[in-house]
């Protein structure tokens, strides 16, 4: 008969190509890396103080879901994306992230909403702090991905990754905008100003356990982000085949 510790497999360490992975992946996420950046897998190999290997390997996975481009040389580039491909790509996520926002007003904890709120808190501190910097931008990913784990849907949230590793380095294309301005003297066309409108909103549609509106939070911030991306990045709105440009 078998016995439950039959089916324990050994735990397995992380490889060297899964770490230099999630270094890249961490890159693509918060923005660090924007279109047409290149890099270089043997300067990514000496900062990581690993072998080319796992970098070809790491690097493989990204390009396989889009998330970089590897030319005939071997260049690694962060991949401009058309007018059109954004636009798809912008749907796509509101869909899937605002259905994340719903199922996280429907089953998250009390605890989880608490850090949810704090995070969102966070966020304007920073940005009244801060904004424009490589903080606000970390804080705004902190607060989404805290919903989005709360969701309690794993294959959810590998989707959502997958999707904000091929729009990382674009959707913050706006957080320069106005930098250094205090909350009362940023515009109310800013993507500050909506970003918070919509965190508020979101924290009272979780409180209240309303999906609908948490659903509807999400979508809107996404929504408003595209657009200002698309008004700021020199995109011309009447060809869909133009390339967006950092």
């Amino acid at each position: 008969m078998t016995q439950p510790l039959d089916r324990i497999r050994p735990v397995r360490r992380k490889t060297l190509s899964d770490q230099a992975f999630d270094t890249l992946s961490e890159m693509l996420l918060s923005g660090a890396l924007r279109p047409r950046d290149r890099l270089s897998m043997r300067d990514l190999a000496d900062r990581l103080e690993v072998s080319m290997m796992p970098v070809r390997e790491a690097v493989s996975r990204l390009a396989t879901s889009g998330a970089l481009e590897v030319s005939p040389k071997r260049a690694v580039m962060v991949p401009l994306m058309t007018a059109a491909e954004f636009a798809d790509l912008t749907l796509v996520r509101m869909l899937n992230e605002g259905q994340a926002a719903r199922l996280a007003a429907e089953r998250s904890s009390k605890t989880e909403i608490a850090g949810i709120i704090a995070l969102a808190e966070r966020f304007e501190e920073v940005l009244d702090r801060a904004y424009g910097s490589a903080a606000a931008v970390a804080a705004n990913k902190d607060l989404h991905f805290a919903v989005y784990r709360a969701a309690g849907s794993e294959t959810l949230m590998q989707l959502i990754t997958m999707l904000w590793l091929k729009a990382g380095p674009i959707i913050n294309f706006d957080i320069g905008v106005e930098a250094g301005l205090p909350a009362e003297q940023q515009s109310a066309h800013s993507r500050g100003h909506h970003s918070r409108r919509h965190h508020r909103m979101l924290c009272e549609a979780l409180l209240a356990r309303d999906g609908e509106t948490a659903a509807q939070a999400i979508s809107e911030d996404i929504r408003f982000a595209s657009e200002f991306i698309r008004a700021h990045a020199g995109m011309d709105q009447q060809d869909s085949r133009r390339r967006i440009i950092s």
